[in-house]
């Protein structure tokens, strides 16, 4: 678990790359932080240091429509491909939305829908 005196540190440290301090992405953060031999400040500065290595895209960070949906595989953040948008016109979605992409390492992809 992550200790209140640094959650707001390592949300914005996550924040900045399009990650969110939530479920997977808090597990994974509280795992580091479980074997990171040092104190919290040294920890935030290692998190601040790394998020850009862990957190890999393709092109460009995803632009959420909603709250940031960062996808997991096997306990690690997965690469994200990219995102295409599609307009209401298209029929689909009662308003527009996109589709974010990820791969894993291994070759597993995940998507996530999200609707305005």
């Amino acid at each position: 678990m992550i200790s209140n005196e640094i959650y707001s540190d390592l949300l914005a440290a996550v924040s900045n790359v399009g990650a969110d301090l939530t479920g997977d992405c808090e597990q994974f953060l509280s795992d580091l932080r479980t074997s990171f031999q040092g104190t919290d400040e040294e920890f935030v500065q290692h998190v601040q240091a790394n998020v850009d290595r862990w957190f890999r895209v393709v092109n460009s960070f995803p632009e959420w429509i909603q709250n940031a949906d960062w996808q997991f595989h096997r306990g690690k953040p997965m690469v994200f491909v990219g995102e295409t948008p599609i307009p209401k016109a298209a029929g689909l979605f009662h308003d527009d939305a996109c589709v974010f992409v990820f791969l894993s390492d291994d070759g597993v992809t995940k998507c996530v829908i999200q609707v305005s």
